[in-house]
């Protein structure tokens, strides 16, 4: 294959491609909170938002003398910072999500006449340390069907308002996904060179994603 033949020629143009895939986001805190002993789904988002990662790369560029003369010329760039985010507003928070939204775990009362509530410090700014996983889900009954999987194994949570959608309440969060280099399992072992500080984007058939998120429930636990 060359320029003049493109390994897609057949299908580049395809309108069956332009299926939305759909978003699926799970994050597991940490810290214990109250109510919450596992992962957690964030729930719906509103048909408009775009649930992806963001990254703003900050590059130094590296120059030598052009031995042509002239102007310097560019040999390398070198990659000074790198922020990944994502913004997810959420349009059917659980419980659960409610209290993540409130940004840290809370504390019961033990004072009797106040059985049943529970205090959580008003911090802004604050974030919950966590992994998430974010699935790409694409439409259909075939087994075969690639699914994308997202996975940080370290991510801050951080509550970052509410919004409107629809005429409805949304709850906004904003994830940052943080470096953190671990061992991977041994399901990964031969692909451990894979998997960056940052994560991993595995493509999986849809009858295969329930292995794969067993096989990610032990990354990065600790």
């Amino acid at each position: 294959m060359s320029f003049a033949m493109p390994v897609n020629d057949q299908s580049a143009y395809a309108a069956a491609n332009m299926v939305p895939e759909g978003r699926i986001v799970l994050f597991d805190p940490l810290a214990a909170f109250e109510g919450i002993t596992g992962a957690v789904n964030l729930g719906l988002f509103p048909e408009d938002a775009v649930v992806a990662p963001s990254s703003e790369v900050t590059r130094e560029v590296i120059r030598a003398v052009n031995p042509e003369g002239g102007p310097s010329i560019v040999v390398d760039e070198r990659v000074t910072e790198t922020t990944i985010t994502y913004e997810i507003p959420v349009l059917t928070p659980s419980e659960q999500v409610r209290s993540l939204h409130n940004g840290a775990p809370a504390v019961a009362l033990t004072d009797p006449t106040l059985a049943g509530v529970s205090v959580t410090p008003f911090s802004p700014g604050a974030s919950i340390l966590g992994r998430m996983v974010v699935i790409a889900k694409r439409p259909g009954t075939d087994a075969n069907r690639l699914f994308r999987v997202f996975w940080h194994p370290r991510v801050a949570l951080q509550s970052n308002g509410q919004g409107e959608s629809q005429g409805e309440q949304t709850l906004l969060f904003t994830a940052t996904v943080r470096a953190h280099t671990y061992e991977p399992g041994p399901a990964f072992d031969d692909v451990a060179t894979q998997i960056t500080q940052y994560g991993a984007i595995f493509t999986v058939p849809a009858s295969q994603l329930p292995d794969l998120l067993a096989a990610l429930d032990a990354e990065a636990a600790a």
